[in-house]
């Protein structure tokens, strides 16, 4: 499927006499094919800006530079290089007054501290995206709505999160950014699917949510689908995997997860790539592989940071060990994920009252356009 962003960028690229404006133009292009997992074509892209400024670089496009640089890191799923650009990235639009770069290296901050549970630098650069962003600077607007829709969600407040998802996905699509609003569809389903596994596991009434997170997971995959998006394909199918799980359809669930490829999943999200297998096996009556894998989850879990995440691991962990007839390990299990969830409710309504103190008014924000 065509990109209309990246069309536009190649005619913006091909049509200017001014380097500037067509380093940026390039810049924006390797950021867009690295969100869609085409890293020969983003290094392509950043090797010819470099290629063709060499050391004497453009303080105008130095940021943008950058920028591409931590996004490809990004979706790369190298974190701690991704942080290092982007970051770098940010400091020069500060230094160099680059103002046009500036609300999308903030919001790219704020991505990148959201994922490291950073939640005070989070608000901190969503502020600033926010309220420096111009009308019209739909990658800014887009990147932070979207951080900030996903907040909400974490901080069970879908109903604060869904204006801000659709200011997401109509800013996105504005410019054609086909990979944002994958986003934009992903995150619905996967912070939904979040909430689920947790009443899933400690016991509630799932069964409406189920079916409509299987809805949002589907909508999801069909637009990928459709764009031939691939970038970090891994969450997609640790998705698809919950989702299967929660929803009673283990063998279908199992398919799925043991097509990860484990060497690619960052170290946090490991152990639930793992306790979905688990879980999976013992409800096919396979309790000894099951074990095998259940018994070395509590060795992995000091990466994992977010307590949603070790809340359901632990509950799960405690499933896994009265099928196994493992008593002792199902008693510290279950007490552990009762711990675990009451540190994160407690999380998300800290969280809410950071979220409601930003400042989120801006220049793009003008009442003719409130939905962009």
């Amino acid at each position: 499927m065509d990109s209309r962003l990246l069309n536009n960028l190649n005619s913006q690229a091909g049509n200017t006499s001014d380097p500037v404006v067509w380093a940026m133009a390039v810049c924006r292009a390797a950021s867009h094919f690295a969100g869609h997992g085409k890293t020969e074509e983003a290094l392509t892209a950043i090797g010819v800006v470099r290629g063709q400024f060499g050391r004497n670089l453009h303080f105008d496009i130095a940021s943008w530079l950058m920028l591409a640089e931590g996004v490809l890191h990004y979706f790369k799923a190298q974190i701690p290089e991704a942080y290092d650009r982007i970051r770098r990235a940010y400091g020069l639009a500060i230094a160099l007054r680059n103002n046009s770069a500036f609300p999308s290296c903030a919001a790219w901050m704020a991505h990148l501290e959201f994922n490291s549970c950073k939640y005070d630098e989070m608000a901190k650069h969503l502020e600033e995206a926010l309220t420096t962003a111009k009308r019209g600077d739909h990658q800014a607007i887009a990147r932070a709505s979207l951080v900030l829709a996903t907040a909400y969600h974490i901080a069970d407040q879908f109903e604060l999160s869904r204006p801000w998802y659709e200011r997401a996905r109509l800013n996105a699509a504005a410019e054609g950014d086909d990979a944002t609003v994958s986003a934009t569809l992903h995150n619905m389903a996967s912070i939904r699917a979040s909430n689920v596994r947790l009443d899933d596991t400690f016991g509630g009434d799932t069964e409406r949510e189920t079916r409509r997170v299987a809805l949002e997971a589907t909508s999801s995959y069909v637009y990928d689908y459709a764009i031939g998006h691939k970038g970090l394909d891994f969450l997609t199918q640790m998705l698809s995997g919950l989702v299967s799980t929660i929803d009673r359809r283990f063998s279908e669930g199992l398919e799925i997860l043991e097509r990860i490829q484990i060497e690619r999943v960052p170290e946090r999200l490991r152990p639930l790539v793992m306790i979905d297998l688990a879980w999976c096996r013992v409800n096919l009556g396979q309790a000894e592989m099951s074990w095998g894998i259940a018994s070395e989850i509590p060795k992995l879990l000091q990466c994992v940071n977010d307590d949603d995440d070790l809340a359901y691991i632990h509950s799960r962990l405690a499933q896994i060990g009265v099928a196994c007839n493992e008593k002792t390990f199902a008693t510290l299990q279950s007490e552990q994920a009762t711990k675990a969830l009451a540190r994160h409710r407690q999380f998300q309504a800290t969280l809410l009252s950071k979220l409601q103190a930003i400042n989120t008014e801006g220049e793009w924000k003008s009442p003719a356009k409130a939905g962009l």
